[in-house]
């Protein structure tokens, strides 16, 4: 298959397969997503994805479907119908459906699953940016289909001809419209605490285990904006990014300073990757 829809245990193209207004995703956004690059049919590090989405369906009361294990293996069984050597998996649970009331509705969720295929980015090459306000709401940590703020800074992006928006609370940075940012200064590697703020990234976890492995001090802490602008270099990792630097924020040209060190973890955020899903 060109691609691949799933809702609720029916299978179809993406853009044949229905899916009923009553889904409390359509209304209220009221459900949690994750997603993954696949390669030779491996869906990369799904085992942390599919754990980051049940934790916040705990955190919101929303009962999913099916277990982890079998979920798991739905979504391993399915990228093999879908063409390509590298694809994306997005998958999320809604509360469920029902006529629309702000109340919750009882019994389990709604599992939507989309698959294509998907190139990852160029890790190789630094990415333009935009800055722009971080609007969205505080619950950052959980990744929620309430995305109309994320996806109103990563239109500006794209209207500026840039591949990110990283966002800022006044003077503090947290993160990008759909992925982390990091910074390296003085050698060392600074990232956002996992607050309220931020979302925990999968990414950005391995971002922090490959410093450590190779000897780079790791700093946990908010920094500013003026920070960012005096970087050495500054990460956008997420899973089609893996880690990839910055060459510009609206225009300006940042980094470039610790090319070394940034290469050190890309390259090994890269090799794991390949390492993985090369069988």
């Amino acid at each position: 298959m060109k691609n691949l829809g799933y809702y609720n245990g029916k299978t179809g193209l993406i853009n044949e397969l229905s899916v009923p207004l009553t889904d409390r995703a359509f209304y209220f956004g009221d459900g949690v997503y994750d997603a993954v690059m696949c390669r030779n049919n491996i869906p990369y590090l799904l085992w942390e994805h599919i754990d980051r989405l049940y934790k916040n369906c705990q955190i919101l009361g929303i009962v999913p479907p099916m277990c982890k294990n079998e979920l798991s293996l739905t979504i391993k069984e399915l990228v093999q119908k879908v063409e390509g050597e590298e694809k994306f998996v997005y998958f999320q649970v809604s509360r469920g459906s029902g006529i629309r009331n702000h109340s919750f509705t009882e019994g389990e969720g709604n599992l939507c699953i989309m698959i294509k295929p998907q190139p990852l980015d160029n890790v190789y090459e630094k990415m333009d940016t935009v800055l722009k306000e971080d609007i969205r709401y505080e619950l950052c940590y959980i990744k929620t289909l309430n995305l109309l703020p994320s996806v109103l800074t990563a239109q500006a992006a794209t209207e500026k001809g840039c591949e990110e928006a990283i966002l800022h609370r006044g003077s503090i940075v947290t993160e990008c419209s759909h992925s982390n940012v990091s910074i390296l200064k003085n050698g060392t590697l600074i990232t956002a605490p996992c607050d309220k703020y931020i979302l925990p990234g999968v990414t950005r976890a391995h971002l922090i285990t490959a410093a450590y492995e190779n000897g780079i001090e790791v700093k946990e802490e908010k920094y500013t904006v003026k920070d960012l602008y005096e970087a050495d270099e500054i990460i956008v990792t997420s899973s089609s990014k893996m880690a990839r630097g910055v060459k510009t924020i609206d225009g300006k040209a940042v980094g470039g300073k610790d090319e070394n060190t940034l290469s050190v973890l890309r390259d090994t955020l890269y090799a794991n990757y390949l390492n993985a899903t090369n069988k």
